[in-house]
C-alpha cells in the first residue's frame, strides 16, 4: 500500500525545528512538557495537561475516496509536568493514545497520573524562584521609572542637539518628549534594559548560574539542569513579565511607555505597541489605522521626529504648498497654520524600513 504523511509544509517545518532541539536536549536529559499555572488545583490539572495532546501521524492510501480507503495513526506517549506557580503543587501525567493504528477519530487519549522525580521537583522549584524574582524585578524598576526623580532625568539634553536648541515649542522637558525618548531613543533603552537585569540579580542572582539551558524561540520554550529540563508552549508558558511607566500629560493628553521583557540567555526587551500610547492612542492602533490624528501639539511631532523619520505635506495646492520628503529634525512652526487662512499639515511618520507607521496632523514647519 503506497502511503503518505498528512502533514502541511508549515508543520513539518516547525515539527522539524522542535525535534532537533528536542532531540539535542533529550540525549543529555530527561525532558518533561510543562505548563506553569496559577489557578490549577487537583481536580483541574489534568485537563491543564491534556492540552499538550501527544501528536498524531497519520498514513492513508493515495484513493482516498475509494471503497478501500484505510486510514491508520499512530502516536508517542508523552509526560507533562503542571505546576501551580502560587502553591508550589506539581503533578506529572503521562498521556498515550489507545487504539494505536486505527483512525484518527477512534485515536482514544488516556492520562495517568504519575510520582514527580526529586530531580525535576527541585527544578521546578528553582524555576517558580525565578519567575518570581523576575516579576519582582520588573516592579521595581516599573516604579522607579514612574518617579518624579526618575522621569525628570529623561528630558532631551539641550546642549548636545542644535535642533532642539532652537525649537520655538520649548519641548526639552515635556511629557511627551520623556515618554519618546524611553521607547525610541536607544541609550535611554539600553540603560533601561540593563537595569532590568541588575533588578533581576539583586532579587534572584545570575540566571546562567541556575539553568545550563534556557531557550525561547517561536515554537516553544525549554529550560534544563543536570539531567532534567521542561520543555513548554510559549502561551502557556507565563515568561514575560512588563515595564508600565505612565507620563501624565493633561495637554496632550497621557502618555504610557511598556515594554515586555523574557529572558533567555540574557534579557530581551520589546515595546509593547498595544499598551505604549502617545496622547492616549496606542501605537498598534496608530500602526494598523494610518488615518490623521487631528491637530496634535507641537511637541508631539517635534519630538516624534527626532526618532523616526517624518514627511510633511500641506493640503494647498498652489505653488507655495509644503512637501517634504522623509527626514528627521524638523519642528512644527508655531506661527503656521490654524489662523485665518491658514491650514495644517499632515505629518506621516515611517519605520526604520521606510514602512508608514502613522499620520498626525498638527502645524508646519
Amino acid at each position: 500500500m503506497n502511503k503518505y504523511l498528512l502533514v502541511s509544509s508549515s508543520v513539518v517545518a516547525a515539527v522539524l525545528t522542535l525535534t532537533k532541539v528536542a532531540t539535542a536536549e533529550a540525549s543529555t536529559r530527561k525532558m518533561y512538557d510543562l505548563e506553569l499555572c496559577y489557578t490549577c488545583d487537583a481536580s483541574t490539572a489534568e485537563s491543564f495537561a491534556k492540552k499538550y495532546l501527544p501528536a498524531l501521524t497519520c498514513y492513508e492510501n493515495e484513493g482516498v475516496f475509494d471503497r478501500d480507503y484505510i486510514q491508520e495513526c499512530y502516536s508517542d506517549t508523552k509526560e507533562v509536568s503542571i505546576i501551580n506557580a502560587n502553591s508550589k503543587q506539581k503533578w506529572l501525567y503521562r498521556l498515550w493514545h489507545a487504539n494505536q493504528g486505527g483512525v484518527s477519530a477512534e485515536m482514544e487519549l488516556l492520562s495517568q497520573i504519575l510520582p514527580v522525580p526529586d530531580h525535576a521537583n527541585a527544578l521546578a522549584d528553582e524555576l517558580i524562584k525565578s519567575y518570581d524574582a523576575w516579576g519582582r524585578a520588573t516592579t521595581k524598576v516599573s516604579q522607579e521609572y514612574n518617579s518624579s526623580s526618575m522621569q525628570s532625568t529623561l528630558g532631551i539634553n539641550t546642549s548636545t542637539s542644535r535642533q532642539q536648541a532652537l525649537s520655538e515649542n520649548n519641548c526639552e522637558n515635556e511629557a511627551i518628549t520623556r515618554a519618546a525618548i524611553l521607547a525610541f531613543d536607544e541609550r535611554t533603552r539600553t540603560t533601561l534594559r540593563r537595569r532590568a537585569e541588575n533588578a533581576l540579580i539583586e532579587e534572584y542572582g545570575s540566571l546562567r548560574a541556575a539553568f545550563e539551558t534556557t531557550r525561547v524561540t517561536q515554537f516553544g520554550y525549554t529550560v534544563g539542569v543536570g539531567g532534567v529540563g521542561f520543555t513548554g508552549q510559549v502561551e502557556y508558558v507565563p515568561r514575560r513579565r512588563m515595564i508600565d511607566i505612565k507620563f501624565y500629560d493633561a495637554i496632550n493628553g497621557n502618555h504610557r511607555v511598556v515594554y515586555n521583557l523574557e529572558f533567555s540567555n540574557d534579557i530581551r526587551m520589546d515595546l509593547n505597541k498595544d499598551m505604549t500610547t502617545f496622547a492616549g492612542v496606542s501605537v498598534r492602533y496608530l500602526r494598523e489605522n494610518p488615518a490623521t490624528l487631528n491637530q496634535v501639539s507641537n511637541c508631539v511631532l517635534e519630538t516624534l521626529n527626532i526618532y523616526r523619520k517624518a514627511s510633511v505635506k500641506s493640503s494647498d495646492t498652489s505653488d507655495g504648498a509644503i512637501d517634504l520628503p522623509p527626514a528627521t529634525g524638523r519642528y512644527p512652526s508655531r506661527n503656521s497654520g490654524g489662523g485665518v487662512g491658514g491650514e495644517f499639515c499632515t505629518w506621516t511618520f515611517y519605520d526604520p524600513w521606510g514602512e508608514v507607521l502613522f499620520e498626525m496632523e498638527g502645524m508646519c514647519p
